[in-house]
């Protein structure tokens, strides 16, 4: 990068486990790419990064290796994490020239302490030396336009690939919170352990990502399906079958009621004074899964809330990050946590 520039830009990091968003100062969200990296494994070069990564899982020969380095809002591979920032942070520089910059990145209120360390490890070992924290609450709930600094409570969901994490905000700070490792990524799992055990067929993750996103609904529904291909576990042949959405909910119903349980309880947590506000201003979901079909209805029902769904909500916590890198106040009203 160039470190000798003196007109750097801030740039911020949104570290999703399904995809990596990054925003440079005065600029925007510059980048929105898969979290995955696809690397020769002799040479350990990259093949492809983001998108074109995301189109080799399943289809790569034995020497390369499509990796996705982000599990549940963690660090599964240290190496492949730093690989696929190094990557895009360059070709942000090369577009940008962003100098020195300051970085502000997205930490889950899930991450163990080690998880979190071995993010920032990944950010300082690229040089970088001013590198701010927020916890992805409060940057979904920025980029979602909610006032934090209020006296009334809000609450925000935010249903990530790897994680789902929510947390009740007053003042600018976290009063009560959760996350449950019960995410995105896990409707997918819960699908293809289901057409397994069902329809004795094998299908991979892009399939059940398909299948999710376009015949899945959080409540019943009848006269949806879609035909989808796999391997016949039997016969070991390529095999079509047709799935319907009745069976996707039956698949998926599991987890969304572990993630509503969860909601419930953080309510139950939440300081009496600020009840109030919760079920007067409702509860705002961000993040992919906010895109489930009929999951803001489900919720609602459920908790006897008003649920809304944030306006661009897979980018709320980038949003929210650009905000930051913006204004050198909200990072100081924010208690950014400096060089970590």
């Amino acid at each position: 990068m160039g470190f000798l520039n003196f007109n750097s830009k801030n740039i911020g990091i949104d570290l999703g486990t399904a995809s990596i968003l990054v925003v440079v100062e005065d600029k925007g969200i510059c980048i929105n790419e898969p979290s995955i990296i696809a690397v020769e494994k002799k040479t350990n070069k990259i093949v492809a990064v983001g998108n074109d990564a995301k189109e080799t899982i399943g289809k790569t020969p034995q020497k390369i290796e499509a990796l996705r380095p982000l599990q549940h809002a963690g660090i599964a591979d240290l190496k492949a994490t730093e690989m696929i920032v190094k990557n895009i942070i360059k070709r942000i520089d090369e577009n940008e020239n962003i100098g020195n910059p300051k970085i502000v990145i997205n930490l889950h209120i899930g991450m163990t302490e080690l998880e979190k360390i071995a993010v920032l490890k990944v950010i300082k070992d690229m040089g970088i030396k001013e590198v701010y924290v927020i916890d992805e609450p409060i940057a979904a709930a920025l980029g979602a336009n909610i006032d934090i600094f209020s006296s009334e409570g809000k609450m925000i969901v935010d249903l990530g690939a790897g994680t789902t994490e929510t947390a009740i905000i007053s003042l600018g700070k976290i009063v009560a919170c959760d996350s449950l490792r019960i995410a995105g990524d896990d409707l997918d799992e819960c699908i293809i352990e289901y057409i397994k055990k069902n329809f004795n067929l094998e299908i991979g993750k892009n399939a059940a990502e398909k299948i999710k996103i376009e015949i899945g609904y959080a409540k019943p529904i009848v006269g949806k399906n879609i035909k989808i291909k796999g391997r016949d576990l039997q016969t070991g042949l390529p095999k079509e079958i047709t799935i319907n959405a009745l069976q996707v909910n039956e698949a998926i119903r599991n987890a969304l009621d572990s993630i509503i349980e969860m909601l419930r309880n953080t309510i139950d947590r939440t300081p009496p004074e600020l009840i109030d506000n919760i079920y007067n201003s409702g509860i705002v979901l961000t993040g992919g899964g906010a895109c489930l079909k009929d999951f803001d209805e489900l919720i609602g029902q459920r908790l006897g809330i008003k649920v809304y769904i944030a306006n661009r909500p897979t980018e709320c916590t980038a949003l929210g990050i650009g905000k930051i890198i913006q204004d050198e106040k909200k990072m100081k009203d924010l208690k950014a946590k400096k060089g970590m």
